[in-house]
């Protein structure tokens, strides 16, 4: 059990006085207080004021020893609840709260500026938008960031501040995520850019931070762009459901891969958002992640399913878009698994044990997901219809993320650059022999 003493080093006076946490045989925490004492009035081997007539403040001093060594074993006991880490600065913090609890700072500690930061994304300007606040989706981010910081300093027994956020760091942290929590390659990278933000606010906010902290950097491994080419979407159109739930979830499957929109933008579609412009109808949404508003042109397979249902898209499936989204996802598994997409791709795959995504080799269907609407949309009119106009459809900020998000790489602008070059010669040798008809 954890014990607490009191001792003076050192003849000044006055001295502070040294307060003992004694854990276990290893572990034995020293921090000095803003107690201050002659020391000739202190006994050292009983560790309490001597009862001096002299020493006209005895009872004050001991009776503040008396209340920080109670305050100290019941915060102790408060951490091994919770498992809370106990080392010198966690030690160093009682004494801060208990004698300057108005203070006390603790922001330049890293799990600390985490959940100040997360409560500023409420009042920060959009860059994008200029909007104030950031989405439910972006707060959510960050304090999930603040709940792995937390596990990391759980794990390590230490407690970080925003100085120790260096290369060392980051290459521990990164351990960490990878082999401990088990996360994948890409959401770990996606947490270390994270964390960079965060210190990197730290630091306009006027904290210090470690020097190496622009040398950190993200990262992310490329995957499989994982999409429904136009041929499944046909074998998903023709396949018929007895089941309504499963009819639904393929109106809406058709309607996303064709419009291009995030899932939920796309769910909470009705009639209200069409409109009449000039001759035609469109489909104008303002999307929730960008706050763009968007005007598209009702493609003709999604004015079929409009038609067949008297103008309204699908039902939703709850009011709560999470919900919704979740019951979307199951859905549209077993419409594919039905309409038989079952090409067997690399891809990640949740893992039901772990809760985390494994990568392996997959029955198409069973990697099918809500977000496979957008990028079907976009990996299937890319180079039919002009790239600024897929951007504005799909909300991609420029034409290198829209590039890299449908898996572009430099042998397919040679194809496409070649494919421009034959059609070009073509004309040119139709020319030549309209010519040479004419001269005849």
């Amino acid at each position: 059990m954890a014990s607490v003493k009191f001792l003076i080093r050192g003849t000044r006076n006055p001295s502070k006085i040294i307060i003992r946490l004694i854990v276990d045989k290893k572990t034995d925490l020293r921090r000095t207080i803003p107690v201050f004492i002659d020391p000739s009035y202190f006994n050292n081997k009983s560790g309490k004021v001597r009862q001096i007539a002299e020493f006209k403040d005895k009872k004050n001093v001991q009776s503040k020893l008396d209340d920080l060594k109670h305050f100290i074993l019941q915060k102790f006991n408060d951490a091994n609840q919770t498992g809370e880490f106990i080392n010198s600065d966690w030690l160093q913090e009682c004494i801060s709260s208990k004698f300057n609890p108005v203070e006390k700072t603790d922001n330049n500690y890293l799990e600390n500026y985490c959940e100040l930061y997360s409560k500023k994304l409420k009042l920060k300007t959009n860059e994008k938008t200029g909007e104030m606040g950031a989405s439910k989706a972006t707060i959510t981010k960050y304090k999930t960031i603040h709940g792995k910081i937390m596990g990391f300093q759980k794990h390590s027994k230490k407690k970080y501040r925003l100085t120790d956020v260096n290369l060392s760091f980051r290459d521990e942290f990164l351990t960490y995520l990878l082999e401990v929590d088990k996360l994948g390659r890409n959401t770990a990278g996606r947490y270390i850019k994270f964390l960079k933000t965060i210190c990197l606010d730290a630091q306009r906010s006027g904290f210090i931070v470690s020097t190496e902290l622009l040398n950190i950097k993200g990262f992310k491994v490329e995957v499989e762009k994982i999409f429904l080419n136009f041929d499944e979407l046909d074998k998903i159109e023709n396949t018929s459901f007895v089941d309504e739930q499963l009819n639904n979830a393929k109106d809406w499957l058709i309607i996303g891969c064709y419009i291009g929109q995030r899932a939920g933008d796309l769910l909470q579609l009705t009639s209200g958002n069409i409109h009449n412009h000039r001759n035609f109808k469109i489909i104008e949404l303002k999307q929730q992640k960008t706050k763009k508003k968007v005007s598209i042109p009702i493609p003709p397979k999604v004015q079929l399913i409009l038609d067949k249902r008297n103008g309204e898209f699908p039902t939703t499936y709850s009011n709560n878009i999470g919900s919704s989204m979740t019951i979307f996802n199951r859905l549209i598994k077993r419409v594919c698994y039905k309409a038989k997409i079952n090409q067997v791709i690399n891809g990640g795959k949740i893992d039901p044990d772990t809760n985390r995504k494994k990568q392996g080799d997959y029955p198409k269907f069973q990697l099918v997901t809500s977000h496979i609407c957008r990028r079907s949309f976009a990996t299937n009119h890319y180079g039919d219809i002009p790239t600024p106009l897929l951007i504005n459809i799909t909300g991609h900020s420029t034409e290198k993320e829209f590039l890299n998000y449908i898996g572009k790489t430099s042998i397919d602008y040679a194809e496409q650059m070649l494919d421009y070059w034959n059609k070009q010669i073509q004309k040119q040798e139709q020319k030549q022999k309209t010519v040479l008809k004419a001269v005849k």
